[in-house]
């Protein structure tokens, strides 16, 4: 039997729970035996630039074997033409103006992860002639774009194998664990300057990028008397370590799409405290503490009210929405109808 050619674009290399979810799709897909994958990752971001951020480069090539680390755009070109169908997500224009580049072009999946407006409808209608399927991982985002399917990210517990360690032994204190990429809307700035209301210790795992760098947030700390009730994590693939050693996870972003890290924290059976972003509030209604956004009074009370039952119905929830056979059965649907509707174009 011909395999479908896969091309899966990462748009970046920096390392994000996007990153995370593709790579598992991608692997899951291999795995079926009914696709031969291809990978390739736009990589214009020197080591200078970067700052230190951890990046996927390594783990692609571990992962992947031979990967295409792009530093042009039209050298995505000959892998696009190369392929049967092409999988690709985030907002960079790349992947489109090459698909539109081509007289015969091959199929076009877009993934999108976040539910910001700009990842969204417009983007969608403004590429429309080159995208032939929009998967979503949060449903309300899926609801705004015609046509657009609802697929959760997949469940692994490849990054899980770190073990507790008790990072703030005799404090007295619950600990509250927060990882991400340092961006601005993820708000981890507030969580110090209100820790002191919150009345916690924070563990952070933060994969640094130029934004907000962990130098400026360890002075922030040091500046506000905060060095015995934060601690930083190095950067790395593992957040089992975190996981593990924390009371709850906390997520106080302004926007999300699926927080990969919830469902990793879910596998772990541990409670998760959340802003009501993206996807979190339809599916997690009664498995995630919710607390208002910028309100450290709501956010003390729901760490006070986090407990391992909170954990247990996350783990449960996670374990039967985000099982990584049925994610991955999901994306071969999707994959062999847009494959199939292409070649039928073609004829």
């Amino acid at each position: 039997m011909t395999k479908v050619r896969l091309c899966l674009v990462f748009p970046h290399v920096v390392l994000g729970g996007g990153e995370t979810a593709m790579m598992e799709v991608a692997e899951g897909l291999r795995e079926r035996g009914k696709i031969a994958l291809d990978v390739c990752a736009l990589d214009n971001l020197n080591d200078l630039q970067m700052g230190g951020a951890a990046t996927i480069r390594e783990e692609l090539a571990t992962r992947f074997g031979p990967v295409t680390f792009v530093r042009r755009r039209w050298e995505l070109r000959p892998r696009l033409r190369a392929a049967d169908v092409v999988l690709w997500y985030g907002v960079s224009n790349a992947v489109p103006t090459a698909l539109s580049a081509e007289a015969l072009r091959p199929g076009s999946i877009r993934v999108v992860h976040t539910d910001r407006a700009v990842d969204g409808p417009g983007f969608a209608r403004r590429w429309r002639r080159v995208i032939d399927a929009v998967v979503c991982v949060s449903p309300e985002v899926a609801r705004r774009i015609p046509g657009a399917v609802f697929i959760p990210n997949p469940g692994s517990p490849a990054h899980l194998t770190g073990e507790r360690q008790d990072f703030f032994a005799g404090s007295g204190r619950r600990t509250l664990g927060w990882m991400g990429r340092l961006v601005p809307l993820k708000n981890v700035p507030w969580l110090i300057e209100t820790l002191e209301t919150i009345g916690c210790n924070l563990l952070l795992q933060a994969l640094d990028t130029p934004l907000l760098t962990v130098v400026e947030l360890k002075r922030e700390v040091e500046e506000r008397g905060l060095g015995g009730r934060v601690r930083f994590l190095p950067p790395g693939r593992d957040v089992g370590t975190l996981l593990r050693s924390v009371d709850a996870l906390v997520v106080a972003s302004r926007h999300e799409g699926f927080p990969m890290v919830v469902v990793e924290a879910g596998l772990l059976g541990v409670p998760v405290i959340a802003t009501r972003v993206g996807a979190l509030p339809e599916l997690f209604a009664d498995e995630i503490l919710f607390f208002d956004s910028a309100d450290a009074t709501s956010l003390r009370r729901a760490l006070a009210e986090a407990g391992p039952a909170w954990g247990e119905k996350l783990r449960t929830k996670v374990h039967r929405l985000c099982d990584r056979d049925a994610v991955i059965s999901q994306y071969l649907d999707v994959v062999e109808r847009v494959h199939f509707d292409r070649r039928r174009h073609a004829a």
